[in-house]
């Protein structure tokens, strides 16, 4: 599996903070996208998911996650959606592609890059959505950018 190490810039992002089903994921997304367009908000990239609940215990009940999209300046916070600052950090990143069925089979390949490399991973996971529900109807076309924060050891 390719792979890569990014520095994430300081950004803007706007997120919901959020305890439920996975399933809600859907619902979250659009309100984000209502928001986006109701306060004529300029965003950059595609949205993501960061998970606080483990990856693979998601679907066994409510997860605790966050949803967002960066955002090119602040703007007016509403009902749950949030404008927050997020400091540069450094991730180390792969292409997930295809349905999320087996999306674990590639956080264990980025695990063991980070061992092979001495990379300490020091936070939640992050999925940017590249193709997927949102904008692609093929599920073996879906994209799934998957990003732990780390740092070297």
């Amino acid at each position: 599996m390719e792979h890569e190490i990014k520095i994430i810039p300081d950004q803007k992002l706007a997120v919901i903070n959020y305890k439920g089903p996975i399933d809600d994921l859907d619902i979250l997304i659009s309100k984000l996208a209502d928001w986006i367009d109701a306060e004529d908000v300029e965003t950059e990239g595609d949205p993501f998911i960061v998970y606080y609940s483990p990856r693979h215990e998601v679907n066994d009940g409510d997860a605790v996650y966050d949803v967002g999209i960066v955002v090119k300046e602040d703007a007016d916070e509403k009902d749950m959606i949030r404008v927050v600052d997020m400091v540069e950090h450094k991730m180390l990143c792969g292409i997930h592609e295809g349905p999320t069925d087996n999306i674990m089979d590639t956080y264990a390949k980025l695990v063991d890059v980070a061992q092979a490399n001495n990379y300490d991973i020091i936070g939640s996971p992050k999925e940017v959505f590249i193709k997927s529900i949102y904008n692609c109807d093929n599920e073996d076309e879906f994209l799934t950018e998957i990003q732990l924060p780390i740092i070297e050891m």
